[in-house]
Formats: structure tokens, C-alpha cells, sequence
């Protein structure tokens, strides 16, 4: 199983939001996370890229 870490893009540095991200939404100006363990995480921004290879999820905040 291959779960992501998600990091949030504030002032050109990467700030950890939520590791073992295993599903990821988006709802208007937000980005919806939820771990393996179920933890639910709203940022406010847009998905920037998501690297399936290195297991990173790149939010820039709005």
C-alpha cells in the first residue's frame, strides 16, 4: 500500500500537514485529507503536484 505524506507550502516552505495520507479531496478552496488512521485534515489552498514516486502532496495555501 502506498500512502503519502502531505505538506503545506507557506512562505516558499514545506510545513508537514498529515503523513499516511490515503485519500484526498478537494471542496472549493480547500484540500481534504484523511489518513490510514481515518484523521481528517481541511487546508485552505489548491493542490500544487502530487509525486506518486516519492509519496508527496504538495498544497499551496491561498
Amino acid at each position: 500500500m502506498c500512502l503519502s505524506d502531505a505538506y503545506e507550502i507557506v512562505d516558499g516552505e514545506q510545513k508537514l500537514v498529515l503523513s499516511r495520507v490515503q485519500d484526498i479531496a478537494t471542496e472549493g478552496d480547500s484540500v481534504l485529507l484523511t489518513n490510514l488512521m481515518g484523521i481528517r485534515t481541511k487546508v485552505p489552498g489548491r493542490i500544487k503536484s502530487v509525486d506518486l514516486l516519492k509519496n508527496i502532496i504538495l498544497i499551496e495555501a491561498c
